[in-house]
């Protein structure tokens, strides 16, 4: 592992070509219509955007490639280093299409879902196939990240008849979860390979993978992806309750991992959640992935120019947890201040890493059951020397990246320089 600390003498002239983000924590932000023009790009890059996220579920191939060259250009034109990610949309059970859209669910009325992609007056469709064989009388499904709950009475074929328990209005496409059904399939469907190719011919540096239960999801992911001739850097995303029991056998197969607390919120308990986000994260550290946390960051920023004062806190303790990354969802996609988001998250990402404490030692102790790289044991005192030294900036030469993430899991007070012979790493 050669490492370069760098007086504090010549880090002017080593970084005055160098456009260092503004944050040490990396802000991922979803494209969508509301942030797509060239200019509103820029705007975003310049105010702190270091990662954007194509959400797959949505659009078509020919708009998702528009939107990458977009951003190439954009990351061109302002000098600022833009990874691009895109989403796989994953086995996500969804409500059908409703018409009329949306409809009024109460308290105590029985209503039925029916297996198919739209309704008609007799009850509402799901795309999923297979949830009729999986589903149990008594179990309780979710609609619309949790906010409508059915309990299940009966099922006859491909009908499940419910009774609603919390009411509300259901939309289109609205997105469905049972906690805990095991669908005996994989998160790598037909229609994700499918976007796989497209995404890495398109140019993408990295893959998230929705709806990850175990590690053979990412293997699979990976295998194709070589298959294909790339070798994308995968995010896996946590938001199965299964996930989180087998989050070991996740972290040694995945390159990083996503808290994504939508769905993982309604398959776990909301009271837990954020416990659960705080081991996630601390043993992400332990194995030396980067993590993102998302989902609700800034929401009321999506009308608002201003967060609220529990979203800012929100995004300051995830920041104190160790978190590498924060993720405006809505916020960038389709909110009416996607620049002023990402301006919000670089204010609260600076003014809380100036107060962060060095992470607990204890957090990078060797994992006695899984064997280490020479590097990984001699990271943990090159950090120590670095936050007793504290060096303007520290130089990391490598070939494929892997020298600087493992650096970059110990929250420097300095930015980390990786310089590569691969364009690619860079």
């Amino acid at each position: 592992m050669g490492i370069l600390l760098l007086p504090p003498r010549h880090r002017e002239n080593a970084m005055r070509h160098l456009p260092i983000p503004k944050a040490h924590t990396k802000l991922v932000c979803t494209i969508g219509p509301a942030s797509r023009r060239p200019d509103i790009l820029q705007r975003m890059l310049r105010s702190g955007m270091s990662i954007a996220r194509l959400n797959l579920a949505h659009g078509d191939a020919e708009s998702h490639r528009s939107t990458i060259h977009r951003l190439r250009d954009a990351s061109r034109l302002t000098g600022y280093r833009l990874a691009i990610m895109a989403d796989l949309p994953g086995p996500k059970m969804r409500v059908g299409h409703l018409d009329p859209s949306p409809i009024a669910l109460r308290r105590d009325q029985e209503v039925r879902l029916i297996e198919g992609s739209s309704s008609d007056t007799s009850g509402i469709p799901y795309d999923f196939s297979g949830l009729a064989d999986a589903i149990k009388p008594g179990e309780v499904i979710y609609l619309n990240d949790g906010f409508i709950q059915l309990k299940v009475r009966s099922i006859q074929g491909r009908e499940i008849t419910c009774r609603v328990q919390v009411g509300g209005n259901l939309l289109s496409h609205n997105g469905m979860n049972v906690p805990g059904i095991d669908l005996g399939r994989s998160a790598f469907t037909s229609r994700d390979a499918q976007l796989l190719e497209m995404a890495l011919e398109a140019g993408v540096d990295a893959i998230s993978v929705s709806f990850v239960q175990r590690g053979d999801d990412v293997r699979e992911v990976r295998a194709r992806a070589r298959q294909l001739g790339f070798d994308p850097f995968l995010i896996a995303k946590i938001e199965r309750a299964i996930a989180v029991q087998e989050i070991d056998d996740i972290l040694t197969t995945c390159d990083g991992i996503m808290v994504a607390r939508g769905d993982l919120g309604v398959e776990t308990p909301i009271e837990s959640i954020a416990l659960t986000q705080k081991t996630l994260i601390r043993r992400a550290k332990q194995f030396g992935r980067p993590v993102i946390t998302a989902t609700q960051m800034l929401e009321s920023m999506v009308e608002n120019r201003r967060p609220t004062r529990a979203e800012a806190t929100d995004v300051a303790n995830a920041i104190l947890d160790g978190t590498d990354c924060v993720m405006l969802s809505e916020e960038s996609a389709i909110g009416q201040y996607p620049v002023e988001a990402v301006r919000m998250l670089t204010r609260i990402a600076l003014a809380t890493e100036k107060s962060r404490p060095a992470l607990d030692s204890a957090w990078f102790e060797p994992d006695k059951k899984r064997a280490q790289k020479v590097e990984e044991l001699m990271a943990p005192d090159l950090a120590d020397l670095v936050h007793k030294i504290r060096p303007p900036v520290v130089i990391a030469p490598t070939d494929s990246g892997a020298t600087a993430r493992r650096l970059a899991r110990f929250k420097f007070p300095c930015p980390v320089i990786a310089f590569s012979s691969a364009a690619k790493t860079c």
